[in-house]
């Protein structure tokens, strides 16, 4: 009997190893096979939800698009910490469906951002888990989006209350909604029309306009303001958005703090103080939004004195940041900005000393700049191979208006730089640039200032005569604020 039960014992220690070795061995394999796969995409649709904690709801939004999607395509869904039986039901799903679980300290803007970065589609769906999709909702949408290529972002009609987007229905619930939608859902292309903004229940996007654009800003308040944030960097790059009016979506409404559309003031008790905090953000990161379109008569200029009155695409996101700012990837590599490209550095004291802080950029961020400058090690595998390296140029320096009529500030324990430098942040009015050789341009607002780490760098100060004789071109806008790693 002991002989039997120390022959058990070993089987089972044999049993265990062989386990973990297979286990070893099978992730070694997937790493291997995911590397290969990276950026690798397919001809469909990501269709890509958030979820916390609202098992009925997501269940028949998955159910619905597998009704009546036949397009290509494929789910999914990223969780945030849900304690509702939610990673069972996925778990179950697996087949059907691509599936993360977070913790649940994870915002919903950073579950959507882990969705983008799963997504392998050329066009992706960001879908909200209340919007219930109806028979040929996929087809009109894209033939909106595809019915011209300055189209990068399409949005469908609904009942819910998304202003311009939302019709008159004649059904009382959404067990009327299909029988409606079979007979509105057909091709009417008098029905699509351009569009200055778009809710976020339901938005069809081009791969190239995410990668032009970048991620969701995580830095916003809530999800609502992470869409219209987003929203006013696809129009600053002249990409056009439409609403196809073929395409209606049912908008199951539960809970109004889930609604996604443009800042607005609600009208629920307890909830304008985060409203306001909202808009505050919103308004602290892009200042006037109306009077920069209004006023937009720049455009993306490749080297210094190149500059145009036209309202051109630009080439994406990034050509709004600062020349020479130092940053750093999601992989820790360190770069220099230049115009329409990046540099490897060996060390951040490279690019203006050893104070200079680096500022996080996204991995679509660098990947829009093409990089040159041959690096000492590997960034990122192939997607980071330099092009060939051109002469270095001067980095650009930072400039603001004389303050010699300013009254001062009472004296401060600081180095002369810094202390001119929150004179500056100080005075009434103040307006910082960035100067090359006969341009400006001007730092959008104090928060993209901040963003930028702007008091790390040199500042001089000139005349009022000096500054207006430079060239304007593009102003430079804070990147969106990343809290994984992406």
């Amino acid at each position: 009997m002991k002989r039997l039960n120390m022959q058990r014992k070993h089987s089972k220690r044999l049993g265990k190893k062989g386990y973990w070795s297979g286990y070893k061995r099978g992730q070694e394999q997937g790493n291997r096979l995911g590397q290969a796969s990276f950026g690798k995409v397919f001809e469909g649709v990501s269709i890509i939800i958030s979820s916390c904690n609202q098992l009925q709801q997501l269940r028949a939004c998955i159910h619905r698009i597998e009704e009546n999607t036949s397009h290509p395509h494929e789910i999914i869904v990223v969780d945030c910490g849900s304690t509702d039986g939610t990673s069972t039901y996925l778990l179950r799903k697996s087949i059907a469906v691509r599936y993360a679980l977070l913790k649940k300290d994870v915002q919903m803007i950073g579950s959507l951002n882990q969705g983008l970065m799963m997504a392998k589609g050329t066009t992706i769906v960001v879908l909200d888990q209340n919007s219930m999709v109806t028979p040929g909702w996929l087809d009109r949408l894209l033939g909106c989006l595809y019915s011209d290529p300055r189209i990068g972002v399409v949005g469908p009609v609904t009942n819910g209350p998304f202003e311009e987007q939302q019709i008159e229905i004649p059904y009382m619930n959404e067990n009327g909604a299909r029988q409606f939608a079979m007979n509105f859902n057909i091709p009417k292309p008098a029905a699509w029309r351009e569009t200055e903004s778009l809710a976020g229940f339901c938005l069809l996007l081009r791969r190239e306009t995410l990668e032009k654009t970048g991620y969701w800003d995580e830095g916003c308040h809530s999800t609502q303001e992470a869409h219209a944030d987003w929203l006013l960097r696809v129009r600053l790059l002249g990409i056009r958005m439409a609403i196809a009016g073929d395409a209606f979506i049912h908008y199951e409404e539960r809970d109004r703090d889930t609604v996604y559309g443009f800042p607005q003031t609600t009208e629920k008790s307890g909830s304008m103080e985060e409203s306001s905090r909202n808009r505050s953000f919103f308004v602290q990161k892009w200042g006037d939004a109306d009077k920069l379109f209004h006023n937009l008569k720049f455009s993306t200029a490749e080297t210094d004195g190149q500059i145009s009155t036209g309202k051109e695409t630009h080439v994406s996101a990034a050509s709004f940041y600062p020349i020479g700012a130092v940053v750093q990837g999601p992989s820790g590599a360190v770069f220099r900005l230049e115009p329409g490209r990046r540099r490897y550095l060996h060390g951040v004291s490279a690019a203006g000393g050893e104070n200079v802080r680096l500022v996080r950029l996204s991995q679509l961020d660098l990947l829009a700049l093409p990089l040159v400058g041959k690096p000492e090690a590997t960034v990122s595998g192939s997607i980071d191979a330099p092009v060939a390296e051109p002469p270095e140029e001067p980095i650009p320096v930072l400039a603001a208006p004389d303050l010699k009529n300013m009254s001062m500030l009472p004296t401060l324990h600081i180095p002369a730089q810094r202390k001119r430098w929150i004179e500056l942040l100080y005075a009434e009015g103040g307006q910082l640039y960035q100067i090359g050789n006969g341009w400006k341009r001007p730092f959008l607002t104090l928060y993209a200032v901040m963003s930028w780490r702007a008091e790390d760098y040199p500042i001089q100060f000139l005349s009022s005569e000096e500054l207006s004789a430079l060239t304007e071109k593009q102003p430079i806008i804070a990147p969106p604020v990343l809290r994984g790693h992406l």
